[in-house]
Order: C-alpha cells, then structure tokens, then sequence
C-alpha cells in the first residue's frame, strides 16, 4: 500500500547553532516597522523571536 498523501519532505537544511538562529532572528525582526506597535506589542514580538531563536 502507497502512502501519496503525505506531504512533500523539504530537503535537508543543516542544523544552525543557537547563536546563528538568533542572528536569523535578529535580521528578521530589523526588517519590521515598529513605530505603529504599542509597548505591550514590543514585548510580544521580542519574546516570539527569541522563543524561534531557541
């Protein structure tokens, strides 16, 4: 029986060490516009990128 309903594996990435995906992080949230966002929205946005980064 033929399992077709998966769904496509993406390619083998190699595993970035903590620092790097914290750089990744950090370059991400640089592209952002925070002038718009509240402090609370500060706050929430810093802690998803450093629960990503880990």
């Amino acid at each position: 029986m033929e399992t077709t309903n998966l769904p496509p594996q993406p390619a083998s990435l190699p595993k970035l060490t903590k620092e790097q995906r914290l750089a990744q992080a950090r370059a991400y949230a640089s592209q952002l516009k925070f002038d718009t966002l509240s402090e609370e929205d500060l706050v929430r946005l810093r802690r998803n990128a450093y629960k990503y980064a880990i």
